[in-house]
C-alpha cells in the first residue's frame, strides 16, 4: 500500500501554479468561442490527437488503474458539460471561480477520507484561506452572478473534486502518470466527440482561426492537466487541487481585461487572499 503524502516540495508548488495559469488560458479560450458544443468539441479533437499519438509512446497502465479510469472518464464528460452549461449563462470571472472554488475544500476532504492524507493545520488553513480568496473574486461581477450561472458552477466543482480524488489515487495506483494521463484523455475525448457527433446538427461550421484556438486550447489543457496527475504522485490531493485553482485570479484577470467584465478592487484584494492561501500551503 502506498504510503499517505503530507507534504508538496517548492518545485511541485511551481510546477502546479503554472498548471493553474495554463488551465486559465485554456478556459479563456473555451469561453471566448461563443457556441459552447463547438468550443468543447474543438478542444476534444485536440485532446484526442495528443492522445492518440501518446498511448502507443508510453503505454497503457496497469489494469489495477482501471476502475480508476472509468470512474474519471464519467467525471470528466459531466465536468465538461456542467461547465458549458454555466459558461452560457454566467461570465468567465464569476463561473470560473465558484466552479474551481469549491473543489480544492472537496477534494481534500476527499484525499483525507479515501488516500489517508493527514494534513499539518498550516497546509488545511491554507486550503479554506485559498477558497475564501477564490470564492470572493465571483462577487465583483454580480449582474453575471445568476443563479442558473451559480448553480451550474456549483455542479461544475462537485464534479472536479470528484476527478481530482480518483485520478489522485489513480495515478498512485499506477506510479506511471504518464500512461494514466494519455488513456484518459483519449477515451473521454473520444466520448465527448460521439456525443457531439450525435448532435452536429448543433454545431457550427467554424473559421480555420477558431480551429486553430480550440484545438490549441484542447493541447494547453492537456498539458495544464498532465501536470496535475504528475504532482498528485508527489504531493497532498487537497494541496495540489488549491495550489491549481489559483488560475482563478489569471481567469478573473482575463475576464476583465479582455473580455471587458467587471472586477474592479474586489477582483485584486480576492487575488491578495489566496496569494496568502498559497503561502501558507508552501510554507507547511
Amino acid at each position: 500500500m502506498t504510503p499517505p503524502i503530507s507534504s508538496i516540495s517548492v518545485d511541485v508548488t511551481l510546477l502546479v501554479l503554472f498548471a493553474g495559469f495554463l488551465h486559465a488560458v485554456w478556459n479563456a479560450i473555451a469561453k471566448s468561442i461563443h457556441d459552447q458544443w463547438l468550443s468543447f468539441t474543438l478542444l476534444n479533437i485536440g485532446t484526442a490527437a495528443v492522445g492518440l499519438l501518446g498511448v502507443p509512446l508510453v503505454g497503457l497502465p496497469p489494469r489495477a488503474c482501471g476502475v480508476y479510469l472509468g470512474a474519471s472518464v464519467i467525471c470528466h464528460i459531466w465536468y465538461q458539460l456542467a461547465l458549458m452549461a454555466a459558461y452560457r449563462r454566467g461570465a468567465l470571472s464569476v463561473s470560473y471561480p465558484v466552479a474551481r472554488g469549491v473543489a480544492p475544500l472537496l477534494a481534500t476532504l476527499g484525499g483525507v477520507a479515501f488516500a489517508s492524507e493527514h494534513l499539518s493545520w498550516g497546509s488545511l488553513a491554507g486550503v479554506g484561506v485559498v477558497v475564501v480568496g477564490i470564492v470572493a473574486l465571483a462577487s465583483g461581477d454580480r449582474e453575471h452572478a445568476t443563479p442558473g450561472a451559480i448553480g451550474w458552477a456549483l455542479v461544475t466543482g462537485v464534479a472536479i473534486a470528484g476527478y481530482t480524488v480518483v485520478d489522485g489515487l489513480g495515478v498512485r495506483a499506477s506510479h506511471q502518470p504518464a500512461q494514466y494521463a494519455m488513456l484518459l484523455f483519449l477515451v473521454q475525448a473520444v466520448i465527448f466527440l460521439l456525443g457531439a457527433l450525435w448532435r452536429r446538427s448543433t454545431i457550427s461550421r467554424p473559421s480555420p482561426r477558431i480551429v486553430a484556438l480550440g484545438v490549441g486550447g484542447g493541447v494547453i489543457s492537456m498539458l495544464a492537466y498532465g501536470i496535475v496527475l504528475w504532482s498528485q504522485d508527489r504531493a497532498p490531493i487537497g494541496v495540489v487541487s488549491a495550489l491549481r485553482e489559483t488560475g482563478v485570479i489569471w481567469a478573473a484577470m482575463i475576464g476583465v481585461w479582455i473580455f471587458r467584465e467587471k472586477g474592479g478592487w474586489r477582483l485584486y484584494l480576492s487575488a491578495v487572499v489566496v496569494v496568502v492561501g498559497v503561502s501558507l500551503l508552501a510554507l507547511s
